[in-house]
């Protein structure tokens, strides 16, 4: 094939395509070339030279690392000549490296200690002193620099320019005296520091939180997923003992998150190891909350929730597995007799829950993560993604920056994605629909009656732009539809456009922007008013807002499971008083957080780090958590918490394991349809792939 090359490394025949590099050639033999500069996500350099090889007709050795394949290319690397080289470039490495293995975080799992084992010589001739630096320079808060195990590998400054478009930190001096460090007076803010701390191959780039706080061997590595966000990102626990979560990681899946976290979900770890996590159930006698057994605990408050009856209600949580919503909305209807359920407190228009519930049913939604960067052009709207959802954010600068691919910006406020935008539109904040409809007028090519503070020739812009494309990504956040005054017309606008955009054979895929972890989850597993499991219509029950609203008067008791809208919504002060003349409020959390100050009840669950289930992302993937330590004194799993409350009350949950819980989702919501832990796998399953 015309786009193929074959070649020889150490006898072995191989073909490959073209472009591809001979370190990642030999990789497909399996055989190991010993590297610390180059990383599959960045642009090669050959800074460390660690990787050389021997080419036959190439006068002097090579780095395999940024060294393409040719055709007939004879390439040697396991032989004494080559092994030398290695052994040579890593003495000049361990020049100046200190000793400090015992007490390094990298110690047990460092390349430059593994290669030196497998490769390196067997003792120094350096005879001189080492070079000196302060150590440890905090980059901040999060990140710390100790120069003098630095190698100069460059990995650090090479995501912050290549990937994350953040060049905080750069390479000082030059030569012998080179180092990283900051710009003076400017501190290192990138979104994405963590992540240099993963890629530092020596110890160099240390994370604060964890610094000695354990040791490789000491380590449990468990799969899961970050709750952080809506994209879903694939973790690795890192928990000692199975007691104390003292990291997360990146697990690599290149059609979520490829190698990368986010800081907000990398450092977000610290109320699973909480000194006061709730380890007892609570109830309040005389005025103040007492500990409790959980069959006292649960009794009061299944008394006064089913005293309430109708006038009873229930807010689960976007950050509560599939399992746990899904069991929450069929005790709350079945057994405590309300159609009172939601999954936030989020306040929406008229309308455009019915108009969600409908779009996603109809599976208008369907966009993928990873055809962000195969898309022609993005139209991305009414999110700053950078902070809602940061890793989209990487996926949308890979795009643009690396595939010279187009970005059109929508958003009230000029925000960090603006800048990559051709255009960027801008409207006011309650001009959603009219905005939404403009555009779709001007891609169909009809007449439209330009909005005020939206300039003309960027919406023809914008416009030309989506229908020159041949592949169109539309994103649209959630909060966009439900805050506009009429959600059903925006979502009547993107109609307009995925359907303009087709009849000029444009393909479109159109995703759904949601921030909570499990957003989309407690949608589809019936955690919404006037609706069941997969969006089937029941009779209507109040939103989240309106329960509060209505505490004390049309709501006598809330149960709310995973949220605390004393800390996080607007009015709080109010809410605070509606909370207080509530005749039963149920807390189910792991903290005593704000609102459970108010609580009849609280009920301690668990945390995500020690919980099984499934979480249903932005793109409708939906993918596995799995616990990591061991559940803190005497709390539950919220299924666990449920299952044991409705038994209680007579009914039938028998359910003996998380999975069973998962299989009556799949037979109850058709989406999920031929979901099982094994179909999902070790990385998820997009949904529609499942049937």
């Amino acid at each position: 094939m015309p786009d193929e090359v074959t070649l020889t490394i150490d006898g072995k025949q191989i073909t490959v395509p073209k472009g591809t590099l001979v370190i990642e050639a030999a990789k497909k033999l399996g055989i190991d070339i010993p590297v610390f500069c180059y990383h599959t996500k960045l642009e090669p350099v050959g800074a460390c030279r660690q990787c050389l090889v021997k080419i036959e007709g190439f006068p002097k050795p090579q780095v395999s690392c940024s060294t393409q394949v040719a055709e007939g290319m004879v390439v040697h690397v396991n032989t004494p000549e080559v092994k030398q080289m290695w052994e040579s470039m890593l003495e000049f490495l361990l020049i100046n490296h200190p000793l400090d293995c015992p007490v390094c975080d990298r110690g047990g799992e460092c390349p430059l200690q593994d290669n030196t084992f497998k490769y390196g010589p067997p003792d120094s001739r350096f005879e001189h002193e080492k070079r000196h630096f302060e150590k440890p320079v905090p980059l901040s808060s999060l990140v710390l620099l100790d120069r003098e195990r630095c190698i100069l590998c460059f990995r650090c400054v090479r995501f912050q320019r290549e990937i994350a478009d953040q060049p905080d930190i750069y390479v000082a001096n030059r030569g012998y005296g080179d180092y990283i460090d900051i710009f003076p007076g400017k501190p290192f803010e990138s979104n994405f520091s963590g992540n240099t701390i993963e890629l530092c191959p020596v110890g160099a780039l240390l994370s604060s939180l964890f610094r000695f706080r354990a040791r490789p061997w000491e380590i449990t590595k468990t799969e899961s997923i970050c709750p952080n966000c809506g994209v879903g990102c694939n973790i690795t626990i890192d928990d000692r003992r199975r007691r104390y979560v003292v990291r997360f990681l990146a697990r690599i899946n290149d059609e979520v998150n490829e190698h990368w976290l986010c800081d907000r979900g990398r450092f977000n770890s610290h109320t699973i190891n909480d000194p006061d996590r709730l380890v007892k159930p609570l109830v309040r006698k005389n005025g103040e909350l007492q500990e409790a057994t959980w069959e006292e605990a649960l009794t009061v408050a299944l008394e006064g929730m089913r005293a309430a009856g109708s006038h009873a209600g229930g807010i689960g949580s976007p950050a509560r597995t599939n399992e746990a919503n899904y069991l929450f909305q069929k005790f709350m209807r079945q057994v405590i007799g309300t159609n009172n359920v939601d999954y936030t407190f989020e306040k929406r228009t008229d309308g455009s829950t019915g108009a969600l519930a409908s779009a996603i049913a109809s599976v208008f939604f369907n966009g993928r993560i990873s055809d962000i960067a195969e898309s022609d052009a993005i139209l991305c709207l009414g999110s700053d993604i950078s902070y809602d959802l940061p890793l989209l954010d990487l996926w949308i600068k890979k795009a643009v920056r690396k595939l010279g691919k187009n970005l059109v910006f929508a958003y009230p406020l000029k925000a960090e994605l603006a800048k990559y935008a051709r255009p960027f539109l801008s409207y006011h904040y309650g001009q959603e629909a009219e905005f939404t409809r403009e555009l779709a007028s001007a891609v169909s090519g009809t007449s439209w009656q330009p909005l005020a503070g939206v300039r003309m020739e960027d919406i023809d812009l914008a416009s030309e732009v989506l229908k020159s494309a041949n592949y169109v990504t539309v994103m649209v956040a959630k909060s966009m539809i439900e805050s506009a005054e009429n959600g059903r017309d925006v979502l009547k606008s993107l109609q307009w456009i995925a359907d303009s955009l087709k009849s000029r054979n444009v393909r479109v895929q159109v995703m759904l922007l949601v921030q909570g972890a499990n957003t989309f989850g407690a949608m589809d597993v019936g955690l919404l008013p006037g609706y069941l499991p997969g969006y089937k219509p029941a009779d209507k029950g109040l939103t989240g807002w309106e329960m509060l609203e209505k505490a004390g008067s049309d709501i006598s008791a809330l149960w709310i499971m995973g949220q605390n809208p004393a800390r996080d919504l607007f009015h709080t002060e109010a809410f605070t008083a509606a909370l207080q003349k509530l005749d039963m409020l149920v807390v189910q959390d792991h903290i005593l957080t704000e609102t459970a100050r108010y609580a009849h009840v609280v009920l301690p669950s668990s945390t995500f780090a020690e919980t099984e289930g499934t979480f249903t992302n932005t793109e409708r993937r939906i993918q596995r958590i799995n616990p990591a330590i061991r559940r803190v004194g005497n709390s539950k799993a919220d299924t666990d918490i449920i299952i044991e409350a409705a038994s209680l009350a007579g009914a039938d949950f028998n359910y003996s394991k998380v999975e069973e819980i998962l299989t009556e989702i799949s037979n109850t919501v058709p989406q999920y349809q031929g979901v099982t832990f094994d179909a999902i796998g070790p990385f998820g399953r997009y949904l529609g792939d499942l049937k």
